[in-house]
């Protein structure tokens, strides 16, 4: 049985280059932040990268349409459920730094009146709050926080509704507010 001929031409190998060019480094970040080891995060980006090239040379979308915002997230879907398969395999999940994003979203004035011992206080003390999370309500968060992705995006990112994800996003800042403060509390007495 013969291969199908391509939907739409193939995005020629330059092409595919700036694809991987502008969504290379948002797709590291979040395969690091979610899996917690950067060695992985380089193999998940490679293969990602790797099955993207495949569709793309099968002609299929979003890569032939030029889609920037559907490559995008077929990217991010793709990377999304193989370090899903990887913590599973892996069976034991710790949740590794996420200083990056943690720092960021610190305000500029906190980390002015902050010392540099209170800010890593701060830093462990939202870590430990983010490893009580479930796996998809990190992922969550770190698409919408992070990546900036909508509800939609991520529903198709995560294979869930729109509406599911909101809930989602909802009960997950409920439980790491929660976390968070009871972690917190030891701290200040």
């Amino acid at each position: 049985m013969g291969q199908r001929p391509p939907e739409n031409p193939p995005p020629s190998a330059h092409a595919f280059d700036e694809i991987v060019q502008r969504h290379q480094q948002a797709l590291g970040h979040f395969l690091y932040r979610f899996t917690g080891q950067v060695e992985q995060a380089h193999d998940l980006v490679q293969e990602t990268f790797l099955d993207a090239w495949r569709v793309a040379q099968l002609g299929h979308a979003p890569f032939a349409t030029s889609d920037d915002e559907g490559i995008r997230r077929w990217l991010f879907h793709a990377a999304y459920c193989k370090a899903i398969s990887v913590l599973r395999r892996r069976r034991v999940i710790r949740w590794e730094p996420l200083t990056p994003v943690l720092e960021d979203q610190i305000s500029a004035a906190t980390n002015a009146t902050l010392s540099f011992e209170d800010r890593i206080a701060e830093v462990e003390i939202l870590r430990a709050a983010l490893a009580q999370l479930a796996q998809p309500d990190i992922a969550c968060l770190l698409l919408r926080v992070v990546e900036g992705f909508s509800y939609t995006e991520i529903g198709h990112i995560i294979e869930a509704s729109p509406e599911a994800v909101m809930k989602r996003l909802a009960r997950a800042k409920q439980r790491l507010r929660a976390a968070y403060l009871a972690h917190l509390q030891p701290v200040q007495e």
